[in-house]
């Protein structure tokens, strides 16, 4: 017997998932996708009137391209469409990788282009050291918003692009949200002069070194402020220790003030100190200091994936503590 009745759940917020619903009747499978978005349907679910069945690879990218067309007609922004495998078995059989299941491939759309003017080009540090170069441009609208700065990526593509104040920048919006620079129209510069990088840290001034493919410039100050706080907000993000309230801003707050350097540093922090800091109270500061001791609790794959190491992020961390579990049981 159903613990709420069909005509309850019908009358319920439509917020309410098909998840909770499932939980409710654990038996009910279905073979197809499209058996899903039905019965999402009868219940009185909002589906997308543009989900489409496609018999082929060829039917399927003709769907896409068609609504790729219509985009400005739809009452909300979209950069591109899903597709699935309608056989839930075969989705299933494939699996999934981190969080994105095999049988399933997203397809995006030709990111909108516009041309603007470059005015200067400001260097940022990275958590791990690496220097970002970023456009300042003269403000242009773009996919709905006003774009006033754009990233080069890194120094290689700095150098190749040879930047000189004035030039005339193809630019887009990477995944419709990143804007960066695309293109130089050369055939417009108009300065001799070109922007140079710099050949000390911005935030410590220490100075900067090449990385071993010379894609990078690195700062290998380890103090470096701007990495400390970076890799900090790294660790307390929601998918590692999942720290609440523990901002970037407020994280460069406690590293100028308690001088905060590393991991350990916030399961010390002076809460009677920080509770005496405007915008603070009480109430405030037990949040924060029950989030960070919440956190201790976290799996040992995220601790390590926190760490911020190069080339381990979760999944990878996932796999090093499965196979040192492994190597502990034999």
């Amino acid at each position: 017997m159903l613990p709420l009745s069909i005509p309850y759940l019908l009358n319920m917020s439509k917020t309410l998932t098909f998840y909770f619903f499932n939980s409710l009747v654990p038996e009910m499978t279905f073979d197809t996708h499209q058996e899903e978005l039905d019965f999402l349907d009868s219940m009185g679910f909002s589906t997308n009137p543009f989900n489409k069945i496609a018999n082929s690879i060829d039917q399927a990218w003709e769907i896409s391209q068609e609504l790729s067309k219509n985009k400005q007609d739809l009452n909300y922004p979209i950069d591109g469409l899903v597709i699935k495998l309608n056989n839930n078995h075969l989705v299933e059989e494939l699996g999934v990788v981190g969080k994105t299941p095999r049988g399933w491939c997203a397809v995006k759309f030709k990111a909108e282009e516009v041309t603007t003017k470059i005015v200067g080009v400001s260097w940022y540090v990275g958590r791990t050291g690496r220097i970002t170069p970023v456009a300042d441009l003269e403000p242009v609208e773009l996919a709905g918003t006003t774009v006033k700065r754009a990233s080069l990526h890194n120094y290689k593509d700095f150098t190749e692009k040879n930047l000189h104040p004035g030039d005339t920048l193809v630019i887009r919006k990477a995944g419709d949200i990143i804007p960066e620079v695309v293109q130089v129209l050369t055939n417009l510069q108009q300065s001799t002069s070109t922007f140079i990088a710099p050949s000390n840290c911005p935030c410590c001034h220490s100075e900067l070194v090449f990385s071993e493919t010379n894609v990078d410039l690195i700062c290998k100050n380890p103090d470096c402020p701007d990495q400390v706080v970076l890799r900090l907000a790294y660790f307390a993000q929601r998918n590692i220790a999942n720290i609440t309230g523990l901002s970037e801003k407020l994280i460069r707050k406690f590293v100028e003030k308690f001088g905060v350097k590393d991991i350990p540093d916030l399961y010390d922090l002076p809460y009677q100190q920080i509770q005496e800091l405007e915008g603070f109270g009480q109430k405030s500061v037990e949040n924060l200091a029950n989030s960070i001791e919440k956190s201790k609790l976290i799996p040992d794959y995220k601790f390590l994936a926190g760490l911020g190491l190069e080339g381990v992020g979760p999944e990878v961390a996932k796999l090093i503590c499965a196979q040192i579990d492994q190597d502990d049981n034999t």
